[in-house]
């Protein structure tokens, strides 16, 4: 279970998150919705290890992320986490196939199984015919796939989604969503997304809504 307790984060002095809380409980499918600044990827970014607040934190089964170690939460996000972000972070100086595997690379989990899984990922969101190719020569859709499909290589226990399908086509953004509802409940991967899309966030199990740092419902 992950617990959000009492979290508070500023930038330049200025309150973004304002003592949220909340729970996800293992297998939820939660989309996180509110308008620009209010602070729904910061909370994300918090969840994921990527920020550390104020004050409060971010429990995995009772483990405060902010309280481990460098290495701990490396490994930590190797093994546990799949986070797809905004701007997808691609390392331009590695070609599709090596930015997809990077995540069981460094877990030391890349065996066979795992490379057909991440072959059929690849089919499915059409991305097979350009794993040779470098970021830089990909649209913006195609490196979203790309970053999805790296987040989802190691079958992560929790995947962390911010705007999974901002940069998508409205076909390719349903195969995205189906493929993240059947992540869902066939692995039982929990999985929180930030989203605009009233549409897209209909295929959690709940909204959770945020304004000027608050959960509003």
């Amino acid at each position: 279970m992950i617990l959000v307790k009492d979290v508070e984060k500023s930038y330049n002095d200025e309150k973004v998150l304002k003592g949220i809380s909340l729970e996800i409980d293992d297998g939820d499918f939660v989309s996180v919705m509110g308008k620009s600044g209010s602070g729904k990827s910061t909370l994300i970014s918090i969840i994921g290890g990527f920020l550390k607040p104020e004050n409060g934190g971010a429990y995995y089964d009772g483990v405060c992320i902010a309280e481990l170690s460098d290495a701990q939460l490396s490994k930590f996000r190797c093994t546990e986490l799949g986070f797809v972000f905004q701007s997808f972070k691609l390392i331009p100086t590695l070609n599709v196939i090596d930015n997809i595997l990077l995540p069981a690379v460094l877990n030391k989990s890349l065996d066979d199984e795992s490379k057909e899984y991440v072959n059929e990922l690849c089919r499915e969101l059409e991305i097979d015919t350009m794993l040779k190719k470098y970021p830089e020569e990909l649209s913006g859709g195609q490196c979203q796939r790309v970053a999805i499909v790296r987040a989802l290589a190691h079958k992560p226990r929790v995947l962390i989604l911010d705007e999974p399908t901002g940069a998508l086509d409205s076909a390719m953004e349903k195969k995205v969503m189906e493929l993240f509802k059947k992540v869902n409940s066939e692995l039982g991967t929990t999985v929180i997304q930030v989203t605009h899309s009233e549409r897209v966030a209909l295929y959690g199990k709940r909204i959770i809504r945020i304004n000027d740092g608050e959960i509003i419902e």
